[in-house]
């Protein structure tokens, strides 16, 4: 017999387990774990099974009450490139199922900190120092919070927008790739044209490939460049030192091309040789001044970062057949402008390495250029807020914000700001490598520690009111 949750609780008025009654009747009893199946975000015809979340210790404790078995529903649609991968242990999971598991996990915290942790579902606003080591923070639904520690976790910032002379032109243009109304734009009938050719890009033409009936998709960079596919390799051996990190980019270069000789000359490929250097390259970062960072940015980011953060071989499969049936044209120069005609836009650019100039028109235009860094840039009125009352400053790069250890935020003075911290993309500019699954954990990690330390300690005489509760504010 499958029970539900609640059932399985039941008993008798004398205290008689339900499951009891079950096993002395000779029924063997089961548990219903999962929620069921919903649409899987951007993966039109594919399911995604919900509520199973914290599933190893529920299971563990209905098995103490007597459940002998577990049973929760998975769906696969079938057909020409569904499922979207096969699934394999080393499979790369779509980002929105990834945000998916990451719900789960907050939806366990939340049961396990109990009233010590509330989400309120607003956007902060404002963000002001009242005193030392004291916020208050202002909600768009008219909230006010104080707290003693703050963390800014601003995540990504859509791409800035296409220069243009009338804001009404901006309609066929759109910054946001995973907006529910992006997906519907570029499914209209009519030629779409992506800047970039970075992963984001790459994500995106799964799902063209599916919704897209007709048209081309153009895609558009300065360098042409693809992340390269992932290859299943043996760990390379460590190769440098950490006493002895390079200084300068041509250093740099020099050490990494020798190794890659080495392993070449083995039979080795490339991509466990650049693994190897991932424990190595936040202090790699920090060990070159701000000339040989800018050097990098110019010369060596597009190379790098094509190489290190690679792609589903899967998707690059999807590339490569929508190229070769002529849906897809990759076009490597600058744009030089845009000119709306009719209905249509005209994109210009220049073809990299020519002084030539080319035209093609397309009905939509987005942008996968990646997140918006410059901070000084960017249409958000929390940043501004922010800026205007020096509790954040950019980096000198304009990578992200200026940090400290830690994640602690500087002043445009370079001064810390006890009690106000950040982490991922914002510390980019002291880290670079900021932004994959792994620096993130480890970076929540560390400041968690660090934020249950100081929660511990005795509050301020002048700041009594506030309270022992972490609170998370979420504009979804």
């Amino acid at each position: 017999m499958i029970l539900y949750d609640e059932t399985i609780r039941q008993q008798k008025k004398d205290g008689t387990p339900f499951l009891k009654i079950l096993g002395d009747a000779g029924i063997l009893p089961g548990i219903k774990v999962d929620t069921g199946a919903k649409d899987l975000a951007a993966h039109p015809g594919e399911k995604i099974t919900e509520g199973l979340d914290g599933l190893r210790e529920r299971l563990a404790e209905y098995f103490q009450m007597g459940a002998r078995f577990a049973k929760w529903r998975a769906v696969f649609a079938i057909g020409e490139g569904i499922p979207i991968q096969e699934l394999r242990a080393d499979a790369y999971i779509p980002r929105m199922v990834f945000g998916d598991y990451i719900q789960d996990l907050l939806r366990e915290a939340r049961e396990l900190a109990g009233a010590n942790l509330e989400v309120i579902k607003d956007e902060i606003i404002d963000l002001q120092k009242t005193g030392e080591q004291e916020f208050e923070l202002t909600s768009r639904g008219g909230r006010t919070l104080k707290a003693a520690q703050v963390v800014l976790a601003l995540g990504n910032f859509p791409p800035g927008q296409a220069r243009q002379n009338k804001k009404d032109e901006r309609l066929w243009y759109m910054n946001d790739p995973y907006a529910p109304e992006t997906h519907a734009k570029l499914a209209e009938p009519g030629d779409v044209l992506i800047i970039g050719t970075g992963l984001t890009s790459l994500d995106l033409l799964l799902t063209l490939d599916k919704i897209r009936q007709a048209g081309k998709i153009h895609l558009l960079s300065r360098r042409g460049l693809f992340p390269q596919p992932h290859k299943k390799a043996a760990p390379y051996p460590p190769f440098l030192d950490a006493s002895h990190l390079p200084t300068t980019t041509r250093t740099l270069c020099r050490l990494v091309a020798t190794e890659l000789r080495k392993a070449a000359a083995q039979g080795i490929d490339w991509r466990p040789v650049v693994d190897a250097m991932r424990p190595f390259n936040q202090a790699i970062w920090t060990k070159l001044n701000l000339i040989e960072r800018s050097r990098f940015l110019r010369h060596l980011q597009p190379l790098w970062d094509t190489h290190r953060h690679r792609c589903a071989p899967e998707i690059m499969e999807v590339k490569n057949r929508l190229e070769m049936e002529g849906r897809l044209i990759c076009h490597q120069g600058h744009i030089q402008g845009y000119e709306t005609i009719g209905e249509d836009v005209e994109v210009t650019y220049r073809p990299r390495g020519t002084m030539e100039v080319k035209t093609f028109r397309v009905r939509h235009v987005l942008s996968c250029t990646g997140p918006q860094s410059d901070y000084r840039k960017l249409n958000d009125t929390l940043v501004q807020k922010l800026l205007t009352h020096d509790l954040l400053a950019p980096d000198p790069l304009r990578m992200g914000a200026s940090t400290g250890e830690g994640g602690i935020i500087r002043n445009q003075a370079g001064e810390v700001i006890e009690g106000l911290y950040t982490l991922g993309s914002t510390q980019k500019g002291r880290l670079y490598e900021s932004i994959a699954v792994p620096e993130l954990r480890s970076q929540a990690a560390d400041l968690a520690a660090r934020l249950l330390a100081d929660f511990c300690k005795p509050f301020p005489a002048a700041a009594p009111e506030m309270g022992r509760q972490f609170i998370m504010a979420m504009p979804h």
